[in-house]
């Protein structure tokens, strides 16, 4: 994935990866395994998978952009900054 777990410097990140971090998204876990699921800004939904590193959106649909959509990147993301569980559901220790 693009997204590292110090990304804290903006402007040092690809665009899709800026929107992912950036805009306002909820992520939840779906089922171990893997599946989340994303509301993005405009309130639609999607499914992204971080094993098979696929999502629903259209942007993955038609592009399959390498290091995957902003969907894709926010879940990643999530995951790194503890704020979701891990794909197999176990929430982050806080060693």
């Amino acid at each position: 994935m693009i997204v590292t777990e110090h990304a804290n410097q903006h402007g040092e990140l690809e665009p899709r990866t800026r929107r992912a971090v950036d805009e306002e998204m909820a992520v939840s876990l779906l089922e171990k395994g893997g599946r989340y699921e994303v509301q993005s800004a405009s309130g639609s939904w999607y499914e992204v998978d971080v094993i098979s590193e696929s999502c629903t959106c259209p942007d993955w649909r038609k592009r399959t952009p390498e290091g995957g959509c902003k969907h894709l990147r926010r879940v990643d993301h999530e995951i790194k900054q503890g704020r979701v569980p891990r794909p197999d559901g176990r929430l982050p220790s806080n060693s």
